[in-house]
């Protein structure tokens, strides 16, 4: 890359908030007390892409034995992530980052899979959304990731060219969009998706703690 980065496109789930390690630790946990094994690598091809688990829904009217174990199965999930004390603060290091970003002048947007009604009541809830400007999600596409068009919406609210921005994201269903939509791309992963295949990703970093924006903007334009 070369020209001058002027934006961040940030994915939400796994990225800024790490959503997908207490919500798959809820479901183990879920199935477990109500005698079932829950089948994680199915639940994992889902990551980046669906987040309203409709799809872990099929799931537990395969497996339960009744309606009613059905709906203690979400009971119980729903107590569980309530526990997780990483469902109450973004990832380490991440709003260094966007202070960081914002003192350059950069903006900030996000592309998610997720409903709007998630993402922003999330971003509310921890007082994040004032840094980003557009916030797009699966309500404003017809395909989610990996198709480019959430990627794509961005960056046209913005009216930057491909090259004038790069991709954040933590899953390989979110970077494969990135790249469908040519766009540089920085794999963060959390514990879930590190132990996925994030290789198409055009660096790859396990923690906002590991790099500096200001040193990988300089090595990213030069």
């Amino acid at each position: 890359m070369t020209e001058k980065i002027k934006g961040i496109i940030f994915d939400f789930d796994g990225l800024i908030l790490d959503t997908e390690t207490p919500e798959l630790e809820a479901w183990e946990k879920a199935f477990f007390e109500n005698g079932l094994i829950f089948p994680s690598a199915r639940y994992l091809e889902g990551i980046g892409v669906v987040s309203d688990n409709l799809y872990v829904q099929d799931i537990i009217r395969e497996m339960a034995h009744s309606d009613a174990q059905v709906q203690k199965i979400n009971r119980d999930y729903q107590r569980f992530v309530a526990q997780s004390d990483a469902m109450n603060q973004p990832r380490p290091g991440i709003m260094d980052l966007i202070h960081d970003a914002e003192k350059l002048g950069l903006l900030l947007g996000i592309a998610s899979s997720s409903y709007r009604v998630w993402v922003e009541s999330n971003l509310q809830r921890l007082d994040l959304i004032s840094h980003f400007d557009p916030i797009c999600t699966r309500d404003d596409v017809a395909h989610s990731k990996p198709d480019p068009e959430l990627y794509n919406l961005v960056r046209s609210r913005w009216d930057f060219s491909p090259q004038e921005v790069f991709v954040l994201e933590d899953s390989p269903n979110g970077i494969k969009a990135a790249k469908n939509a040519d766009l540089f791309c920085v794999a963060v992963t959390n514990p879930i998706t590190s132990q996925m295949d994030v290789s198409q990703a055009d660096m790859v970093f396990s923690s906002f703690l590991d790099f500096s924006l200001h040193e990988f903007l300089i090595k990213i334009t030069n």
